[in-house]
C-alpha cells in the first residue's frame, strides 16, 4: 500500500513539474498550438499514421480486401462522428466556456457527462441506420463500426471540452497517451491475431481510453454529483433547442465536406468493399490529402480566436459595461474588425503559402502515393479548391463572432446545396473531378467574406436589436 502511495505522490510530482514547466510562455504558446491541431484533426491524423503502418505490415498477410475493410471502417466512423458530436459538442463548448467565465461550475461536470452521453447515442443510432442500410457485415466488424463510432463521437466532445476549459496540457497527454496504445495494441495484434475485427477493436481501444481520461479530468476539475444528472441532460435539451440555429449550421458545414464524397459513393461508379462499405478511392484519397493540407489553418484558427479575438471582445465588453457613448463604442467595433481581418488575412496567407507549396510538389506526391495522372490534377484543382474553403470557414467563424448564427448556417446550407448540385451535374457531364467541389468553394467563400464584413461594420447594431434573441422572447 505504502508503495503504490508513494508512486502516486511521484506521478502527481511530475504531474505538476510538467505543469510549471509548460507555464513558461514560449511553452504555453506552443502547447496552444498543440492542443488545436489535435482538437482540429487530431484523430484523422493519427488514424492516418496507424492505417499506414497496418497497411504497410499487414497487407501480405491479411490480404488487401481485409486492409481496405480497416481503413473504410476508419474513414465512416469518422465522418459519422462529427455529425453526431460537432453540433452538440459546440453548443456545449459555448455553455461551459459561459459558466467558467461567470466563475458558475456547479453543472459543468454533468453538462460534460451529460454532452457525451447523448453524442454516444446519436453517434451508435447513426452506425446502427448505415449499417442496416448498406448491409455491412460480418457481426465482428459491424460491432466494431458502432463501439469506433461512439468511441470517436465521445472523443470530438471530450477535445470540445477541453478546449473549452483550456485544458490544453491534458488534451495533448490524454490523446498521446491513448493514440499510443491504440497504435501499441494494434501492432501487437497483428502479430498474433491478424484480423480485421481485432485490429478495429484494438484502435477503438486506445480512443476510448483518451475519451475516458478526459471525463476523468474534468470530475477532477468541477463538483461532479450524479444526482443531478437526469436535470442536466434536460437543461442541455433545451441549449440544444434553443440554439437549434447553431447545431443545424454546424451539421451543414460537414455535410458540405463530405457531400461530394457520397455523390460517388452512391454512383454508378462506387465500390463496395468485402464488407460492405461503398467507396470511390480514386477521389478519396486525393480529397483527404488535400483537406489535410488546412489543418494549420483551423489550429491557427482555434489559437487566434481564445486569444486576440477574445482580448478584443473583452475589451469592449469593458467599454459596454462602462456606459461609454455611441462614439466610443463604434472606436472599440472599428479596432475589433481590425483586429479580426489581420489575423484572418495573415491565417490566409500562411494557408496559400501551404497550398502553393504543395501544388508545386503535386508531382512529389503523386509519385509517393502512386497516382495516376487524372489523380495528380484532380490533387492540384482540390488542393485549391480546399483553400478556398477555409477561406469560407475563416469568414464564417467571423458571423458566429457577430452572433449571425442564421447567416452561418444558411451559408453552410447553400454550400451544401451548390456542391451537392455541382457534384451531380459535372459527374454526369464530364465524369468524377474536384471541380464541384472547387467552384462551391469559391462561391461561398466570396457570399462569406461579404457577410462577415458587413456583420463586424454593424456588430452594435446585431449585439443590441438584430441578434437580441432577448427582444424576441415571449
Amino acid at each position: 500500500m505504502s508503495h503504490s502511495r508513494r508512486i502516486h505522490d511521484r506521478l502527481r510530482a511530475i504531474a505538476r513539474d510538467a505543469e510549471w514547466l509548460m507555464a513558461d510562455p514560449l511553452l504555453a504558446g506552443i502547447c496552444r498550438f498543440g492542443a488545436a491541431i489535435i482538437v482540429a484533426a487530431g484523430p484523422w491524423l493519427v488514424s492516418v499514421i496507424a492505417l499506414a503502418i497496418i497497411s504497410v505490415t499487414m497487407t501480405p498477410i491479411m490480404g488487401l480486401a481485409a486492409v481496405e475493410d480497416l481503413r473504410l471502417t476508419f474513414v465512416y466512423a469518422f465522418s459519422i462522428a462529427p455529425l453526431a458530436a460537432g453540433p452538440i459538442g459546440a453548443v456545449t463548448a459555448r455553455s461551459i466556456s459561459a459558466a467558467v467565465e461567470a466563475g458558475e461550475h456547479a453543472t459543468i461536470a454533468e453538462l460534460f457527462l451529460s454532452s457525451a452521453a447523448l453524442s454516444g447515442i446519436v453517434a451508435q443510432i447513426v452506425a446502427i441506420a448505415v449499417i442496416l442500410l448498406l448491409g455491412i457485415g460480418p457481426v465482428g466488424v459491424a460491432t466494431g463500426f458502432v463501439f469506433l463510432t461512439v468511441s470517436a463521437a465521445l472523443l470530438w466532445t471530450s477535445f470540445a471540452v477541453l478546449a473549452a476549459v483550456k485544458s490544453y496540457g491534458f488534451l495533448i497527454a490524454a490523446f498521446t497517451c491513448g493514440m499510443a496504445l491504440s497504435v501499441g495494441c494494434a501492432l501487437l495484434a497483428a502479430i498474433y491475431a491478424p484480423t480485421t475485427e481485432v485490429l478495429i477493436w484494438c484502435l477503438a481501444a486506445g480512443i476510448s481510453f483518451c475519451a475516458a481520461l478526459s471525463i476523468r479530468h474534468i470530475q477532477q476539475m468541477f463538483p461532479c454529483r450524479y444526482d443531478r444528472f437526469a436535470d442536466t441532460f434536460r437543461q442541455l435539451l433545451r441549449q440544444l433547442r434553443a440554439n437549434a440555429i447553431l447545431c443545424i449550421g454546424v451539421f451543414l458545414a460537414i455535410c458540405g465536406v463530405w457531400i461530394d464524397k457520397w455523390v460517388f459513393w452512391f454512383g454508378p461508379d462506387g465500390v463496395r468493399s468485402t464488407a460492405g462499405f461503398l467507396h470511390y478511392s480514386a477521389y478519396d484519397s486525393v480529397m483527404f490529402l488535400s483537406h489535410l493540407s488546412v489543418i494549420p489553418t483551423y489550429a491557427a484558427l482555434l489559437v487566434f480566436h481564445h486569444g486576440d479575438l477574445v482580448a478584443v471582445i473583452e475589451r469592449f465588453k469593458t467599454v459596454l459595461e462602462s456606459r461609454a457613448t455611441h462614439a466610443v463604442l463604434r472606436n472599440r467595433i472599428d479596432g475589433l474588425a481590425r483586429v479580426a481581418w489581420s489575423g484572418l488575412f495573415n491565417i490566409a496567407l500562411v494557408q496559400a503559402a501551404i497550398t502553393i507549396g504543395l501544388i508545386l510538389m503535386s508531382p512529389l506526391l503523386a509519385k509517393s502515393f502512386d497516382f495516376s495522372f487524372g489523380q495528380f490534377l484532380m490533387m492540384r484543382v482540390g488542393l485549391i479548391g480546399v483553400f478556398f474553403h477555409s477561406l469560407m470557414f475563416l469568414c464564417a467563424s467571423l458571423l458566429l463572432v457577430a452572433n449571425r448564427t442564421r447567416h452561418f448556417a444558411i451559408i453552410q446550407g447553400g454550400f451544401l446545396l451548390l456542391n451537392l448540385g455541382l457534384s451531380l451535374t459535372l459527374y454526369a457531364t464530364i465524369g468524377i473531378s474536384a471541380y464541384a467541389f472547387f467552384a462551391s468553394s469559391l462561391v461561398a467563400a466570396v457570399v462569406a467574406f461579404y457577410a462577415a464584413y458587413k456583420a463586424l461594420q454593424a456588430y452594435d447594431y446585431h449585439l443590441f436589436l438584430g441578434e437580441n434573441d432577448s427582444l424576441y422572447g415571449r
